[in-house]
């Protein structure tokens, strides 16, 4: 089978489609920019070679990459096209698939209510915007979530009999799995993973457990593990520095990209991560999303990819393959508790057992249709 995935955006959450789909059966397009295709090559190393790049050039617009993409699918046959993260011009990639005849699509849809709901304003581009998500829905063949629990809540707003698939962003390779085990006297080390967006986790809540670990005199730091989100990181970013004065126990980045090696080097030393959600957000357009039905932490993934016990608020729904991994908070006080009374061999020996059902054996024959076993 001929298959593409195209995906300028969230690399690390096409890793997996890739590597799912290369079963030795296939040959795999992946249509990327500059930026993303720099971050495979630390993810995919001497594999690169196994699959065809085509990387958008400096002169092409996103407009021109889009109907590009679509007559290279015609042009090499593909059989199937995967359309990973698609945030914008979506009126544009709907006018493209119509071009494609009975090419296979798939969409991933990371923000779901996004797609369905319109709140009126003042903005002629917002309603342009959804008029393309609605006829982009009419053009895809079948869906994608990245949550378990986003699958139910997408299936109740499209027409029935759609197949909407669950492939999180990510899947664990046993081969790469590093352990961190936590003796006396050994600094916890705590990491938040994901870009600095406080539309999607509350890093004030950070701020109050470093005051709660310097209080109990913890040895203990936490790691910001990811660049500052343009327009959405300045208030958090002032605090981390002027923190940073007075404290050394608590890492961040000022890059906007974390590079690859660093962020898994970085994962592979945490003990826990802090996953300080938020509930509910407004990512685009006015929209409430509810993390856990409509959309998903992405942080989930670096949970899975590299095996560490989590730690999350009481609301947030993780997989139910991660429960007995996972420590529910109803505040951030009772994090110090829990770090200094949790048996860590114990947790560490869960949280591996539990990344293992994500194997790409296992969400293979989960979807034996899908990867063609």
């Amino acid at each position: 089978m001929n298959v593409a995935i195209f995906e300028t955006e969230h690399y690390e959450g096409s890793y997996p489609m890739i590597r799912l789909f290369d079963t030795g059966n296939n040959n795999i397009t992946i249509f990327t920019n500059e930026i993303c295709h720099r971050q495979f090559q630390f993810l995919f190393g001497n594999d690169m070679g196994r699959y065809t790049w085509v990387i958008q050039s400096k002169n092409q617009t996103k407009y021109d990459f889009i109907y590009f993409l679509g007559k290279e699918v015609r042009k090499r046959n593909i059989d199937l096209l995967w359309l990973n993260t698609v945030s914008n011009n979506h009126i544009v990639y709907a006018s493209m698939l119509a071009s494609l005849g009975n090419v296979r699509t798939v969409l991933t849809i990371h923000d779901i209510n996004g797609y369905f709901t319109f709140v009126p304003a003042l903005s002629f581009r917002r309603f342009v915007r959804y008029i393309g998500k609605r006829r982009l829905l009419r053009r895809i063949s079948e869906f994608n979530v990245v949550g378990n629990a986003m699958v139910d809540h997408l299936k109740k707003k499209l027409p029935e009999g759609k197949k909407v698939y669950n492939i999180p962003g990510c899947i664990f390779e046993p081969e790469n799995y590093v352990k961190n085990e936590l003796g006396a006297g050994k600094a916890i080390n705590i990491v938040v993973p994901g870009s600095i967006d406080i539309r999607r986790r509350d890093y004030f809540q950070v701020f109050e457990l470093l005051d709660h670990i310097n209080s109990r005199s913890i040895n203990a730091q936490i790691t910001l593990l990811g660049g500052p989100s343009k327009d959405y990181s300045t208030a958090i970013m002032t605090e981390c520095v002027e923190y940073a004065e007075d404290h050394d126990n608590l890492i961040f980045f000022e890059n906007e990209i974390v590079d690859q090696p660093l962020f898994d080097k970085t994962m592979n030393e945490a003990h826990f991560i802090f996953l300080p959600s938020m509930h509910q957000t407004v990512l685009f357009d006015g929209v409430t999303e509810i993390y856990g039905e409509s959309i998903c932490s992405g942080n989930i993934f670096d949970v899975i990819k590299h095996a560490r016990p989590v730690i999350v608020p009481a609301f947030l729904k993780v997989p139910p393959e991660l429960e007995s991994s996972t420590l529910r908070i109803s505040s951030v006080k009772e994090i110090c508790d829990l770090l200094m009374s949790t048996n860590y061999e114990e947790i560490s020996r869960r949280a591996l057992a539990n990344s293992e059902n994500f194997t790409a054996k296992k969400l293979r024959l989960k979807y034996p249709e899908l990867f063609q076993l």
